[in-house]
């Protein structure tokens, strides 16, 4: 019975250092991949004025870059061409099946209020989402009741560079 019981905990161990090495693994390769994903500037004209994760920014000349080279997307600074207008936001990785051939961003729209949601690099199947804000949150409620009516305008704009 020992015995038996013995050799069912050496199986589990190794089952569990196998598994412990192959998600280790994925982790290390999903990101270094997805490290890559905002290497180079993206900076878009945007004619409207915006907000990014409950902060305002004026219609103007955008950019989009990593915080730091070495560490990867994880944290992103937008900035105005003139460096008037900066914040540092937490992204989070999106993917689509297709490359995207150039770099953009994409906003969603309610009424006449506009939020940065995605930013997308040249040649990328990853791009990085930001969170939305609770004013974003709060438009979103109340276009799910204005649907009904047709009374709320929504959309999704797409800026590229």
């Amino acid at each position: 019975m020992r015995e038996k019981r013995g050799r069912e905990m050496k199986t589990l161990s190794k089952a569990t250092i196998k598994f412990g090495i192959v998600l280790i693994s994925i982790v290390a390769l999903w990101g270094s991949a997805k490290a890559q994903t905002m290497e180079h500037k993206v900076t878009a004209m945007i004619p409207f004025n915006f907000s990014v994760a409950g902060k305002e920014f004026p219609a103007g000349k955008y950019s989009i870059i990593r915080v730091n080279q070495n560490a990867g997307d994880l944290v992103l600074k937008i900035s105005s061409s003139d460096d008037r207008f900066t914040v540092f936001r937490i992204t989070i990785p999106v993917q689509t099946v297709e490359t995207r051939n150039e770099p953009a961003m994409v906003f969603h729209r309610y009424g006449d209020e506009y939020f940065l949601a995605q930013v997308w690099p040249a040649g990328a199947r990853t791009g990085r989402a930001f969170t939305k804000s609770r004013r974003e949150r709060e438009l979103e409620r109340q276009q799910q009741v204005a649907a009904k009516t047709g009374s709320l305008i929504v959309g999704t704009v797409t800026i590229f560079q």
